[in-house]
């Protein structure tokens, strides 16, 4: 690791004490809207522009109690689910399936639309030879699990909301009989190891790889609830281990967001909660190997020496780009970095800076060209769809409304104004 140009950090999430926030209740929000009303967020919003008073109406957005922080979001991306209760009031039928992993036609097809669409794999190298290789085959041996609470262990794995035993398996999400992801996991005596998530890319407006993040989260509750796991003398599976955490790749960094998250320091092989000071002093320093007893210690002092200074963190993502030094310079040729505008900007510019994750939000995308695209609703928000390098697409929209004038690109509120077409559309086809 000392050695390494990019370390990488194993990353786990308890799954008992996850804490969701803003984001990840929104795209719940957007999911379930759907699958009970069957509106996509651009739908929605175009309809209540065009009622001709913005109160009142039957529509559900905007209610304030859905956003309360009592809210239980891993049990709410069960609302509508076959089998749960509620899917005789949802428009659409939506189900999972629990199966060991296997390399069939129908989940091959899925991956091999989602590398060349997402990952601009090209079809000739993508094969159901190397899907069978890279997702589906393992070293994991596959043993029974005992559940300590029997009965809800055989009544689960009996409803296929369980798995039969410890090894690889895949989790099938279907919309109306469509399959529209896939969740590759393996199931181990102390918790769920996130694979790879595969995902539609006709439902990028759905951010399907939060969905399933959260459907792994309770997966693992699940499992512990159950008692899997206690029978090797444990506590139980208890944890959704994520991968790696990579401090200076923007497509590694977002497992920060699922909190509490713990990193292991592998110079002691113990855990340490990554908190937002821990990350911010890993994303700074982004080579060599750093003990987390002294990370932590530093940290401390640190805080200590400003005590009646009153200050916010600095986001990891600007304490980044700010760096300067051959260390920085080394970090501004990393793939997928934005450019930054100079300080003070360009004459004619407006400072990237005073552009707020808001105003960011609300610019209208447009997915597909066509003639009448605003009566299709083919307008989305940028915060209704998912990015492989959401940090990259934002950065360089930040640039563009601060050089263009972000008076001059359609937003969600010109759209509800009917003024939307009369401006500038970004264009991500």
């Amino acid at each position: 690791m000392a050695r390494t140009c990019c370390p990488q950090y194993t990353i786990r999430l308890d799954a008992f004490n996850f804490k969701s926030n803003k984001k990840q209740k929104q795209v719940v929000n957007r999911f379930n809207r759907y699958l009970e009303q069957g509106i996509k967020p651009g739908e929605q919003m175009v309809f209540e522009g065009q009622k001709e008073s913005g109160k009142g109406g039957k529509g559900k957005a905007g209610k304030g109690k859905a956003n309360g922080s009592s809210r239980d979001v891993v049990s709410e991306v069960h609302a509508f689910e076959i089998g749960y209760g509620r899917e005789g009031d949802a428009l659409h039928r939506f189900e999972t399936q629990i199966v060991p992993a296997k390399a069939t036609e129908e989940v091959f097809k899925m991956y091999k639309t989602y590398q060349i669409s997402v990952h601009h794999d090209k079809p000739e190298d993508v094969t159901m030879r190397g899907f069978d290789r890279f997702l589906c085959s393992g070293p994991l041996i596959v043993t029974p699990i005992k559940y300590e609470d029997e009965e809800t262990g055989k009544k689960g794995v009996q409803e296929g909301r369980l798995p039969e035993n410890y090894g690889p398996y895949h989790i099938l999400y279907k919309v109306d009989g469509e399959l529209i992801a896939i969740s590759v996991l393996d199931i181990t005596p102390l918790g769920v190891s996130s694979v790879y998530c595969i995902w539609n890319p006709d439902w990028a407006w759905a951010s399907l790889g939060k969905v399933t993040a959260l459907y792994e989260v309770s997966l693992a509750r699940c499992l512990g609830a159950a008692g899997a796991g206690k029978e090797f003398g444990g506590t139980g599976v208890k944890w959704v281990y994520m991968g790696y955490w990579v401090p200076d790749c923007q497509k590694m960094k977002y497992k920060s967001e699922y909190a509490p998250s713990y990193l292991l320091d592998p110079g002691t092989n113990v855990f340490h909660e990554l908190t937002p000071d821990v990350e911010t002093y890993l994303v700074n320093h982004p080579r060599g190997y750093f003990p987390f007893k002294d990370i932590e210690a530093e940290v401390k002092k640190s805080q200590a020496k400003k005590p009646d200074v009153p200050s916010v963190p600095k986001s990891p993502i600007i304490a980044a780009s700010n760096k300067v030094g051959p260390e920085g310079d080394e970090d501004s040729d990393e793939e997928g970095e934005p450019g930054h505008l100079p300080i003070p900007p360009p004459p004619g510019f407006a400072n990237p800076a005073a552009i707020s994750e808001k105003e960011v939000d609300e610019v209208l995308v447009l997915l597909s060209l066509r003639k009448s695209y605003f009566a299709e609703k083919q307008l989305f928000q940028i915060s209704e769809l998912e990015f492989i390098d959401r940090d990259y697409v934002r950065e360089t929209i930040r640039q563009m409304l601060a050089a263009v004038g972000k008076e001059w690109i359609a937003n969600e509120h010109d759209r509800v104004a009917g003024v939307a077409a009369e401006k500038g559309i970004l264009f991500l086809g």
